[in-house]
C-alpha cells in the first residue's frame, strides 16, 4: 500500500572536506533530542538541529593527501551522545575518538567548521558501540570473531591523544551485531544481538555481567533500540557468511518486540524482503506505533507490529530502479531520515503519514 508521505531530499553540506575516491554515500544517520549528525563517506561530518539546518561541521583529517588514509579516517563507525561529559564523539574506522563539547556544536552557525577538543585511539574495526555510564561499549571486531563485547575505561579519565583501555567482556554471547542502551534505575543495562539471539546484560564498571535473560528470535540482529518502554530488535535472514561488501545477499529477516523484565515476545513478525541490510547500517528503526525499514531501490516501508503476524502497513515509491547499497536511518522531530552508503551525498527526509491515511 503506498501513502501520502511528504518527502524531500536534505542538502547533505558534503562540499567541506578532503577529496579522495571514496564512493559517494552517507555512512552514519543519528538523531540526539537537539542534534542530529550524519557522516558524508570520506569527506566530513555534518551536525545540525532538529530542523536539519547545520550547525557545525567537521571536515579535516589525520592523513591530509593520502587517498586511503583519509577514507577510513572519515568512514564513521558511530556517533555517540555521552551525556556524563557533555560531549559528542565520533568514532571511526581505524579506531580515532573524537570529542566535541556539545554546548559547542549547538553554538554552531550555519554549518562553520570545527575541531574536537580531545582525540583518543579505541580499537580499530569496531562496528557496533554505544555509550553508556561514560564509557564506551562496543563489539569485537570482525576480523577477530566479533564475539564478546568491549568495555573502556571512563573517558574522563583518558589523556588527550591517549588510549582507551578496554577490557574484554562476554565472550560467551557469542558474535555480537548490534547494540543498544536500555535505562534502569541501576547499573546501566546493554541490549546486545547477535546470529538469532538477543541479550540483555548489565554493566558493572568496566564489567559485564551475566544476562538478565537471552531470547530466540531467528533472525540476524542488525538493530536493536530501545522504544516505548520495549526492545525492539530487526535484521536479516540468517546465513552462514557473507563478506563485508557482499551486502545485497543479505534479505528478508524479520523483527522482535521484547519486554524488558525477562526477555518475552510482545510482537514478532517478517520485514521486506528487500531491506537494506549490511555491516554496520541501521537500515530500521522505531517510528511510532511502527518500524520504518529503508529498501534497497529508496522505499521506505512502515511495518505494523499488532497482534500476530506483521504486514507492510504503508510503502513509498522507489527512489531509483538499481540498488543504493548499506541504509543509515534514524528518527527525529517526526521524520524518517536516511542516506544510503552507494546512494550519493544525498539524505532524504519522509514525514508522517498524510491525514485521512488509515494507520494500523
Amino acid at each position: 500500500m503506498t501513502t501520502g508521505f511528504s518527502r524531500h531530499e536534505v542538502d547533505a553540506v558534503a562540499e567541506n572536506g578532503p577529496r579522495n575516491s571514496q564512493p559517494e554515500g552517507i555512512g552514519r544517520v543519528v538523531a540526539f533530542h537537539d542534534l542530529v549528525c550524519w557522516n558524508n563517506l570520506g569527506r566530513n561530518v555534518v551536525f545540525a538541529d532538529p530542523q536539519l539546518r547545520p550547525r557545525a561541521i567537521f571536515g579535516s583529517t589525520l592523513f591530509p593527501g593520502e587517498d586511503e588514509a583519509s577514507q577510513y579516517d572519515l568512514d564513521v563507525h558511530a556517533i555517540l551522545d555521552v551525556a556524563e561529559l557533555g560531549l559528542v564523539v565520533v568514532l571511526n574506522h581505524i579506531g580515532a575518538v573524537r570529542a566535541f563539547r556539545r554546548a559547542q556544536l549547538l553554538r554552531g552557525v550555519d554549518g562553520g567548521l570545527v575541531e574536537p577538543t580531545s582525540l583518543w585511539w579505541f580499537v580499530a574495526d569496531v562496528e557496533r558501540t554505544v555509550a553508556a555510564a561514560g564509557r564506551l561499549v562496543g563489539s569485537v571486531p570482525r576480523s577477530d570473531g566479533a564475539h564478546g563485547l568491549l568495555v573502556s575505561s571512563p573517558l574522563g579519565t583518558v589523556p588527550d591523544q591517549g588510549g582507551i583501555p578496554t577490557t574484554l567482556c562476554a565472550t560467551d554471547l557469542g558474535e555480537v551485531t548490534a547494540l543498544a542502551v536500555v535505562p534502569s534505575a541501576g547499573a546501566p543495562l546493554i541490549a546486545a544481538g547477535g546470529d538469532g539471539t538477543v541479550a540483555l546484560l548489565p554493566l558493572a564498571g568496566d564489567e559485564i555481567g551475566p544476562p538478565n535473560w537471552r531470547a530466540e528470535v531467528g533472525f540476524r540482529v542488525a538493530t536493536v533500540a530501545w522504544h516505548d518502554d520495549l526492545v525492539w530488535a530487526a535484521g536479516p535472514d540468517r546465513a552462514e557468511t557473507v563478506d563485508d561488501y557482499d551486502w545485497e545477499r543479505w534479505h528478508g529477516g524479520g523483527f522482535a518486540v521484547l519486554e524488558p523484565a525477562e526477555g518475552g515476545t510482545v510482537a514478532l513478525g517478517p520485514m521486506p524482503e528487500d531491506v537494506a541490510w549490511g555491516t554496520g547500517g541501521v537500515a530500521v528503526a522505531p517510528f511510532g506505533p511502527w518500524l520504518a525499514a529503508a529498501g534497497r531501490t529508496g522505499c521506505l516501508y512502515l511495518v505494523g507490529p499488532g497482534a500476530g503476524a506483521a504486514a507492510v502497513e504503508r510503502s513509498t515509491a522507489p527512489i531509483t530502479g538499481g540498488s543504493l547499497g548499506i541504509a543509515h536511518l534514524a528518527v527525529s522531530a517526526g521524520q524518517v531520515l536516511c542516506g544510503f552508503n552507494r546512494g550519493g551525498y544525498r539524505l532524504h527526509a519522509c514525514g508522517q503519514p498524510a491525514a485521512g491515511t488509515n494507520g494500523p
